[in-house]
């Protein structure tokens, strides 16, 4: 996500268009890619009920 800044929509769309099992899938490469948890990620990059909103999707809350 960092150098490109946060592509809102494509993030939105990304994350909510996925079921509970590709977002494990996700984070798990998200992570073995990047380094660096999705979680931290959205939460570095993105603020207030719209990062706590992305974050509990992701985590499958």
């Amino acid at each position: 996500m960092k150098g490109f800044g946060t592509h809102d929509k494509d993030l939105i769309r990304i994350i909510v268009s996925r079921s509970e099992v590709d977002l494990a899938l996700i984070r798990q490469q998200y992570e073995q890619s990047y380094g660096k948890s999705l979680i931290d990620a959205i939460q570095s990059e993105c603020s207030g009920a719209y990062s706590d909103t992305l974050v509990a999707i992701v985590q499958g809350n």
